[in-house]
């Protein structure tokens, strides 16, 4: 639970970093530099934080996906 929610803050952070967007892959390069951390429990923790209103998650091509941080979570 503590390694999920640090790898929740960290891709939080990234996307504000980021102007509040960026892929799915993008991120995932990211977080693999810190944690060991598979592309199936990477699409979990982005759900979670998409289920708890944090980010959205849209289509951008066929297997790549755009992740938005929503305005209440940049304040």
């Amino acid at each position: 639970m503590f390694m999920r929610r640090t790898i929740e803050m960290r891709i939080l952070e990234y996307l504000e970093r980021k102007g509040g967007s960026a892929t799915d892959r993008e991120i995932y390069e990211f977080i693999r530099k810190s944690f060991d951390v598979s592309k199936n429990q990477f699409q979990h923790i982005l759900m979670s934080l998409e289920i708890e209103g944090f980010i959205t998650v849209r289509p951008l091509k066929e297997d790549t996906r755009i992740v938005v941080l929503k305005q209440r979570a940049r304040k």
